[in-house]
C-alpha cells in the first residue's frame, strides 16, 4: 500500500515549535484522570438504567466486556502507532499519520467539538445535581442549573490553568471515592444475595440476544470515551513508553470490569425477572433507589453528593482534554500560535484554557438565555458527544490499519486488529445514524441539523487544510503534529 501523497516541500517542521507542555504523572494518575473523565457514578445512577431498557437488557453486561474488546483490539494498534511516530495530538495526530493531512484536520476539528460537547453537557448534568443535593440534602431552594454551573466553570478554568499534575491529584481523590462507592454497592448487592439470589442469567446466550443488542452496543461502546486521553497527554507524563501502554490498558479493563460488574449487580438488586419493569417505571430513580435499599440512608446521601462531584471530576477531565485538542491545534499554526504556547512557569496550555474557558461561558449563558429543557439538554448533548466519538473511533482505527500495513517492519496482526474493529465501529455509526434519533431525542429538522452539524465540522476541517496547502504550505506541513 502507498503512502498518502503530499505536495513537494511538506514534511516534517523541526523549526519555530512553540514550548511544549511537561507532566510528572504516573500510571495510576494518568488512569485515574482518564478514567475520571468517564464519571463512573454518573454512569451507574443514569446510563446503565437507559442501557437496559432501551438495549439488551438483562444481557447487558456481557455486551459491555464485548464493546471493552473492541475497544481493545483499537488499542493495540493504536499503541504500535503511536510507539513509533512519539508525538503528542491524540486522534488527529494518528489520523493525519494514516490517511493524510486533509482527513487529519477534519478529525482534528471533529475531536476538538466531540469534546466540548461532551465538557458543555457535563456542565449542565453538574448543575442540575448540585440542585438536587441542595434540595433533597439541605432542604435549600430550587436554583437554575446554570447558576450552579457558572461556579464549575469557575473552579475547572482555575484548576485547568495550572499543570496536570495538580488536577490530576484532585481528580484522584474525587474517583477514589466514586469507586469506594461503587464497590460498596457491588459487595452489599452480592452479599445479601441479591432480590432472590445472586443469578447469571445475563451471561446466557438467551438473554444476551433479547432486546436489541446493537442499541446495547451503541450506548456501552461510549462508556470508553476518553481511553486515547492516555495518549493526548504524552508530553505530560514520566517515561511514556511505559506509562501510557499501561494506563492504556488499565483503563479499558478498568472501565469494562467496573461497569459490566455494577450493571449484573444492578440487575440482581432487582432479579433479572424484574428488572425491565423496574426501569421501564423509574429509569431516573432505580439505580439510586437500589443503593438505598443495600447500602442504607448514609450510602444513598453519599451517592447523592457524589453525583455532583463526579459530575464535577468529569467537567474538569473534559476541560484538560479539550483544552490540549485546542492546544495542539495552535501549536500547528491552525489557530492563533499564542494559543499553542505553554505556561513558562506551570508548562500547562493555560491560554488555550482561558479561551475555552470563555466559550464555554458564552455557551453556558446562551442555553441559559434559550431556556433549553432542563429534563432533556444533559442526555441530547451526550448522545451527540456518544456519536461524534464513534465517529473518531471508525477513523483512528482505519488510520492505524493503513498506516501499520504500509510501514516498512509491517506489523499485519495489529494492523488486522484495527482493521476488523473498523469493519464493527463503522457497523455501529451506520445504525447510530439511522436511530440518532434515539440516542439524542432530536427529531425531524432537529435531527437532520444536528447531523449536518457534526458532519459539517469534518467537513471544514477538511476544506481548511486543502486551502492551507496552497496558501500557507507551512502551516499544511505542521498539521497533526508532524
Amino acid at each position: 500500500m502507498s503512502a498518502v501523497k503530499e505536495p513537494a516541500g511538506v514534511g516534517i517542521v523541526e523549526t519555530d515549535q512553540p514550548r511544549a507542555l511537561r507532566g510528572n504523572m504516573g500510571i495510576l494518575e494518568l488512569i485515574f484522570t482518564v478514567v475520571a473523565y468517564n464519571g463512573p457514578v454518573v454512569v451507574f445512577l443514569g446510563f446503565i438504567p437507559a442501557a437496559i431498557l432501551l438495549g439488551n437488557g438483562v444481557g447487558t453486561p456481557v455486551t459491555i466486556l464485548l464493546c471493552g474488546v473492541v475497544v481493545t483490539m483499537v488499542a493495540v494498534g493504536l499503541l504500535k502507532m503511536t510507539a513509533r511516530l512519539s508525538r503528542p495530538g491524540g486522534f488527529y495526530a494518528l489520523i493525519t499519520s494514516g490517511l493524510g493531512r486533509v482527513p487529519g484536520l477534519g478529525a482534528g476539528f471533529t475531536a476538538l467539538t466531540c469534546y466540548f460537547v461532551a465538557l458543555i453537557s457535563v456542565y449542565a448534568l453538574g448543575g442540575i445535581a448540585f440542585d438536587s443535593m441542595v434540595q433533597s440534602l439541605l432542604n435549600g431552594p430550587e436554583v437554575a442549573w446554570w447558576v450552579y454551573a457558572l461556579f464549575m466553570l469557575v473552579a475547572a478554568s482555575a484548576l485547568g490553568y495550572f499543570n496536570i499534575s495538580f488536577s490530576a491529584k484532585v481528580l484522584t481523590a474525587f474517583l477514589g471515592c466514586e469507586l469506594v462507592l461503587m464497590a460498596a454497592y457491588d459487595v452489599s448487592v452480592l452479599a445479601q444475595g441479591g432480590a432472590s439470589g445472586i443469578g447469571f442469567d445475563s451471561f446466557t446466550w438467551a438473554q444476551f440476544n433479547t432486546g436489541s443488542v446493537s442499541i446495547g452496543f451503541l450506548f456501552a461502546i461510549g462508556l470508553f470515551g476518553g481511553f486515547e486521553a492516555t495518549v493526548i497527554f504524552r508530553d505530560e507524563v514520566k517515561n511514556p513508553l511505559r506509562t501510557i501502554p499501561a494506563a492504556t490498558y488499565g483503563v479499558i479493563a478498568l472501565l469494562a470490569f467496573m461497569y459490566a460488574m455494577t450493571a449484573w449487580c444492578f440487575i440482581n438488586a432487582y432479579g433479572a425477572a424484574a428488572i425491565m419493569d423496574v426501569v421501564t417505571n423509574d429509569l431516573a430513580g432505580s439505580a439510586s433507589a437500589s443503593v438505598q435499599d443495600y447500602t442504607g440512608q448514609f450510602a444513598y446521601d453519599v451517592a447523592t453528593i457524589m453525583l455532583f462531584t463526579s459530575s464535577f471530576a468529569l467537567v474538569l477531565a473534559a476541560h484538560n482534554i479539550t483544552s490540549r485538542y485546542m492546544f495542539n491545534l495552535a501549536a500547528d499554526g491552525i489557530f492563533p500560535k499564542a494559543l499553542g504556547e505553554a505556561h513558562v512557569r506551570h508548562v500547562s496550555p493555560h491560554r488555550a484554557s482561558v479561551v475555552l474557558s470563555v466559550v464555554s461561558l458564552f455557551t453556558v449563558v446562551v442555553l441559559a438565555v434559550v431556556g433549553v429543557d432542563t429534563a432533556t439538554i444533559y442526555a441530547r448533548l451526550a448522545g451527540l458527544y456518544s456519536y461524534a466519538f464513534l465517529m473518531l473511533l471508525v477513523f483512528v482505527s482505519l488510520a492505524i490499519g493503513v498506516y501499520l500495513l504500509r510501514g516498512t517492519d509491517r506489523a499485519i496482526g495489529s494492523a488486522v486488529s484495527a482493521l476488523v474493529a473498523c469493519v464493527i465501529l463503522a457497523a455501529t455509526l451506520i445504525f447510530a445514524t439511522i436511530n440518532f434519533d434515539l440516542l439524542t431525542g432530536a427529531t425531524g429538522t432537529g435531527k437532520t441539523v444536528l447531523l449536518v452539524i457534526i458532519w459539517g465540522v469534518s467537513v471544514i476541517g477538511a476544506v481548511v487544510a486543502v486551502g492551507l496547502r496552497s496558501a500557507r504550505p507551512d502551516v499544511y506541513a505542521r498539521i497533526g503534529r508532524q
